[in-house]
């Protein structure tokens, strides 16, 4: 039975619901704790963020981020993340007055592009926000997202 099924079938169950959050563990931990050390830059505090991330899981959270078929279980969790590293990541106000630091690639990119690629990465903001928060088209925040991702794709090690 996978972790959909048994969401769905056993939800009130607490076995069930002990499951689903090891199995979400067991198939994401690894990328889950490598998303957390880049945003916190140390491994141990990562180690110790990524157990609070699955010790905090309710039900609820476990139905939105595995019970569902449509979108990435992966992503989901990661949002899910986002949320309790609020701490580690300023808000996209704050990045517009201040750069980036502590990631080489981020550093590449001029301080429009880090506001976009921090209110869409980081923030999870939608394209129109974003545009309508610093009165751009949409068109034009598509732009500066893809020579961000430029920048990411011709400088990787």
């Amino acid at each position: 039975m996978n972790l959909r099924e048994q969401l769905t079938y056993n939800e009130a169950s607490l076995p069930s619901v002990k499951q689903a959050a090891q199995e979400l563990y067991t198939n994401y931990g690894a990328m889950l704790l490598g998303y957390i050390t880049e945003v916190v830059k140390d491994r141990p505090a990562a180690e110790g963020y990524l157990a609070d991330v699955f010790s905090g899981l309710s039900t609820g959270d476990i139905y939105h981020i595995a019970g569902t078929a449509d979108g990435s279980t992966y992503v989901r969790l990661q949002q899910y993340t986002r949320k309790k590293l609020v701490s580690f990541i300023s808000t996209t106000d704050d990045c517009a007055n201040v750069e980036i630091k502590g990631n080489r690639l981020i550093d590449l990119m001029n301080p429009e592009q880090q506001l976009v690629f921090c209110g869409l990465h980081y923030h999870g903001k939608t394209i129109g926000k974003l545009a309508g928060e610093l009165n751009k088209t949409d068109e034009e925040i598509r732009q500066i997202l893809k020579q961000s991702f430029n920048i990411i794709r011709s400088n990787r090690k």
